[in-house]
């Protein structure tokens, strides 16, 4: 979709930018002890930057002229008894569970 945007509204990287960011990349390998010549496939390194370059364009672009216009929902109104009801489903389940629970323990108290 981002690339559709930028070939629509004419949206292109231009040469001195990508070559700024790949000396930028070169030259924060070199501040890391890396040699810029083992990075890699210089003209994958040229499509990934100028594609990244690219998004961002249209990000801005898309931020820039962006009509967006807020619609506030109304809140829904709260259901108390609805929340009663599930509360109390809720506390009587966890009340079976219990009663489960000793069921075993008092078996085993009446066999011993």
């Amino acid at each position: 979709a981002v690339d559709e945007i930028a070939r629509l509204e004419g949206i292109s990287v231009p040469a001195y930018q990508i070559e700024e960011q790949i000396q930028a990349l070169k030259d924060q390998a070199r501040k890391e002890g890396q040699n810029p010549e083992e990075m890699g496939d210089e003209e994958a390194m040229r499509r990934k930057v100028e594609s990244t370059l690219e998004r961002r364009m249209v990000y801005d672009f898309l931020a820039e002229n962006a009509q967006l216009e807020v619609e506030y929902a109304e809140e829904e109104k709260f259901d108390e008894a609805l929340l009663e009801k599930l509360a109390q489903e809720s506390l009587e389940r966890e009340q079976q569970q219990q009663q489960l629970e000793q069921q075993p323990q008092e078996e085993e108290g009446e066999s011993a």
